[in-house]
């Protein structure tokens, strides 16, 4: 299979020549919003109230299958990816795999995958995980060692010989069923130290990659900043270094052109980092999805983007992503606006 950081680059379009899509690239879909992990790099060790505490919830089963329906009657290509994962760890969901057999059995999308820090998987999930074949796992890993591993998750919970034991069982199933899915793709932030080879070495045994991912913060937040959090003082020089070499001057950010995201509650977003709540453009309950991807408030959405009005937005106007070019590879600045109808 390829790799999953080869994924980006795999037929490539150059998204300037072919939006507007008649459908999105890319779906994802919120199976939960709770994590037992607080990590202290992450919106979910915010403290006061914010906009994911006033919405805490599962994904009703009903809402997902209306999802999948909905999308298995809009004509047109499959989508390249649908995640079952946003905001929250995907396997607190007591159906997870069920919603990824139903997804499997739709045929809606090109490939299935799910991002996770593998803690809650079980023997029982990982036996349905081979058995549905989700295609891709990403694993989102603290730290190299257990010391480490509790200081950046906030709590004891944090196992990470038990993280390494469930990715090897997955291995263990897949040799025995003679198949390559999941591949499963273990990644931690850099942490420009030689933890980065300690986590490397640990995990190549059970992951069929290992990688070190680029540093990048959330939409800001006022109560903290969550890359500074995660950084010590000495390591300040390489994190703004970093930072500093991947960042562009793009305007117009290309993920609502390409993506929709699907809270638990329904509220469509076509964002993937906006965990503040700032660009939610309809509700599934009331709206078919299809309207929505073509409809005024997506136009009006897009329409900002490209006429650099992300500042109206309340997440917009605290979000990096888009300057990262080690994210968002896409560059749309000077499409015109009369082409998005």
């Amino acid at each position: 299979m390829i790799k999953y950081t080869e994924l980006k680059n795999h037929k490539r379009q150059n998204l300037i020549d072919v939006i507007p899509l008649q459908k999105p690239f890319t779906l994802l879909i919120e199976p939960s919003n709770y994590c037992n992990f607080k990590c202290v790099q992450c919106f979910q060790s915010i403290q006061c109230d914010n906009y994911l505490k006033e919405h805490r919830g599962l994904m009703s089963m009903e809402l997902y299958q209306e999802i999948i329906k909905q999308f298995c009657s809009w004509a047109g290509q499959k989508l390249k990816v649908l995640k079952l994962s946003l905001y929250g760890e995907p396997f607190i969901h007591p159906e997870f795999c069920e919603m990824l057999r139903i997804a499997k059995e739709a045929d809606i999308a090109e490939r299935i995958e799910t991002t996770t820090n593998a803690s809650l998987i079980t023997e029982e999930v990982a036996e349905k995980l081979v058995a549905y074949g989700i295609d891709y796992i990403r694993v989102s890993i603290y730290g190299a060692n257990q010391e480490r591993y509790e200081e950046i998750t906030n709590t004891e919970q944090a196992n990470i010989e038990e993280i390494y034991q469930n990715l090897a069982q997955i291995q263990r199933l897949k040799q025995a069923k003679g198949v390559d899915k999941p591949f499963v793709s273990a990644k931690m932030l850099d942490t420009f130290t030689e933890e980065n080879q300690e986590f490397i070495d640990k995990f190549s045994a059970v992951a069929d990659e290992v990688y070190i991912d680029k540093p990048h913060n959330w939409v800001a937040h006022e109560e903290k900043s969550f890359i500074g959090s995660l950084y010590k003082k000495e390591q300040e020089e390489s994190l703004k270094r970093d930072l500093k070499e991947t960042m562009s001057d793009r305007i117009a950010c290309p993920m609502p052109f390409t993506t929709l995201a699907i809270r638990s509650d329904g509220a469509v977003s076509p964002c993937c980092v906006d965990w503040v709540g700032g660009t939610n453009l309809g509700n599934i309950l009331q709206e078919n999805i299809k309207d929505i991807w073509n409809g005024e408030n997506m136009y009006q959405f897009r329409k900002m983007q490209l006429e650099n009005r992300k500042h109206e937005n309340p997440s917009c106007r605290n979000c990096e992503l888009v300057h990262n070019d080690y994210y968002t590879r896409d560059n749309i600045d000077g499409f015109p606006v009369e082409r998005l109808r």
